[in-house]
């Protein structure tokens, strides 16, 4: 009895000890696996910079129309989006004060030439002793004073935005304003009628010709990015391709250092708008 006792202590005894030994076999099992998981957790995935832009263009670009004089806007028939060429009207500026200005100028021709001739004529005299040196230096005072008050004149009207030669022969008191370069109007601050003077700020005029991106960096990513480096930006169903022209060498206050990239495709340009904000992500050089 004591025997059949004992063989049955001992089995359970047995039946313990491999179930302990297979818990602790699935336990070592499961963490590899967790340890395995973890190490693809802690591998970079993304072996890209990512970082924040704006579609941007040069300073250069953007083009500031002012009055330049005093007066009252006309003929103003452009719109805001409008898409204007180099030369176009872009409106007209009246004033009384441009009949006065251009009385002012024929004077000041008439004079220059006048005193010019005058100049010539009495420098021959002056060269064969015909006349004083005291006459002479007069005669040529005259005339250095007609002269700077014609050019003078002329140079005004050259930078008001007046053709010399026309506002001679002008019968209109109107200075027509022209764009000096093709581009988008993107703003307009006057309408017909408007009273203007030489600091009103008529129109602003975008050329994207040199479209661009302007990307934020962060300072610690500086030593991984380099001229010509690949990004892209994927837009809706798009992605747009570009490379990096520029790297500043200077780190801003939030910490971030300004990138410059170009587009590779002149047809993606037409996609983007300036001021756009884009996420945008850089090619780590291998």
């Amino acid at each position: 009895m004591k025997k059949i006792i004992y063989f049955a202590i001992l089995s359970l005894f047995m039946m313990a000890c491999n179930n302990e030994t297979e818990t602790t076999t699935e336990t070592l099992s499961e963490i590899k696996t967790t340890e395995a998981a973890t190490e693809n957790i802690i591998s970079p995935i993304n072996q890209n910079i990512e970082c924040f832009g704006i579609i941007d263009v040069p300073p250069s670009s953007i083009h500031e129309v002012y009055a330049k004089t005093n007066g009252y806007m006309v003929e103003l028939n452009i719109l805001e989006g409008e898409h204007i060429n180099q030369g176009a009207i872009l409106a007209e500026i009246e004033s009384p004060e441009f009949a006065k200005l251009q009385k002012e100028f024929k004077v000041a021709k008439a004079t220059y030439e006048w005193q010019k001739l005058n100049f010539e004529r009495n420098q021959l005299l002056y060269n064969q002793k015909a006349i004083s040196d005291k006459d002479f230096q007069t005669i040529e005072k005259d005339f250095l004073l007609a002269k700077s008050n014609y050019f003078g004149l002329k140079e005004e009207l050259t930078a008001i935005g007046f053709n010399p030669e026309q506002f001679l022969l002008a019968n209109s008191s109107k200075l027509t304003i022209r764009s000096k370069t093709h581009g988008t109007v993107v703003k307009i601050n006057v309408k017909n009628g408007s009273k203007v003077s030489p600091d009103t700020h008529l129109f602003t005029i975008l050329d994207k010709s040199h479209l661009h991106v302007e990307m934020r960096i962060s300072a610690s990513n500086f030593s991984e990015v380099k001229l010509e480096q690949p990004f892209f930006i994927v837009q809706e169903n798009d992605t747009i391709h570009g490379s990096i022209y520029l790297i500043n060498d200077m780190i801003e206050d939030d910490n971030t250092v300004k990138v410059h990239g170009h587009f590779a495709d002149e047809e993606d340009e037409t996609k983007m708008v300036v001021g756009q904000k884009v996420f945008v992500q850089i090619s780590k050089s291998n």
